[in-house]
């Protein structure tokens, strides 16, 4: 049910580069050269001409011109290949930039859907059928939801854990955002709760308040999800309360 999934990226442009302005310069340059070559065919035709004559005044002072030209020209196409040779460097620098970027979400996207699938499997509730609807459900939140994926860049990979479990109405298992956890102390919490939750055997629900605009603000995690310390947690700011939610509450109780 776990089924891979691979995700376009969008490609970064690298800091400090203008296309446009790069281009511009670039063009300026080109024609800078160009006049170069212009002035040194020029001085080299009049250096010609005035040999030819045997002006041998003015053919030095053409000479010296040509000599002057020859070296703009030589500087204009070495800052040509310098110029190249940056960009080059830059558009690399970009591309690997970008391609580490993408393997690196890639990987928080395959943690919360390994997260995710694997809490939605271990919820004895739900069928077959409604465990592979909720997974491709879950696989089409991290592909297309904007939100969820600008979350994978920024926020806890937890808080996307809880906030698609929370949607979903499934009791979330952080701990399986760990490659090396496997699920050892889910069930074990599955029969303690069955114990000393609900009078059906149920586990107790692991969000409050169950609806309203607030629904699953609030999550408790108990010891066996790995977190720092168990009790109610606000997966909006990650703070951990110091008592139930609802104690928080004006008129709670």
């Amino acid at each position: 049910m776990n089924k891979a999934c691979s995700v376009p990226t969008r490609q970064p442009t690298a800091p400090g580069l203008d296309p446009a302005e790069a281009a511009r310069a670039g063009r300026m340059l080109d024609r800078l050269a160009e006049m170069a070559m212009e002035q040194a065919e020029a001085t080299h035709k009049a250096l010609l001409a005035a040999v030819a004559a045997g002006e041998a005044t003015q053919a030095k002072e053409f000479g010296l011109a040509f000599d002057r030209a020859s070296r703009g020209v030589r500087r204009s196409l070495a800052l040509q290949v310098l110029l190249a040779r940056k960009r080059q460097e830059i558009a690399a620098k970009a591309a690997a930039e970008a391609r580490g970027q993408a393997t690196e979400m890639e990987k928080r996207r395959q943690r919360v859907a390994r997260a995710v699938s694997c809490s939605v499997a271990a919820d004895r509730d739900l069928d077959a059928d409604t465990c592979e609807a909720q997974i491709a459900a879950m696989w089409r939140r991290l592909v297309d939801d904007p939100e969820i994926d600008a979350g994978l860049a920024g926020q806890p990979l937890e808080a996307i854990v809880f906030q698609l479990c929370r949607d979903m109405r499934i009791r979330p298992d952080p701990a399986w955002l760990n490659p090396d956890y496997s699920g050892a102390d889910w069930f074990g919490r599955r029969r303690k709760a069955a114990g000393d939750g609900e009078p059906d055997g149920k586990p107790p629900t692991p969000w409050w308040p169950e609806d309203g605009p607030d629904a699953g603000r609030y999550w408790h995690l108990d010891q066996s999800d790995k977190v720092p310390d168990q009790g109610w947690y606000d997966i909006e700011t990650g703070e951990r309360l110091d008592s139930a939610p609802w104690l928080l509450k004006p008129g709670g109780g």
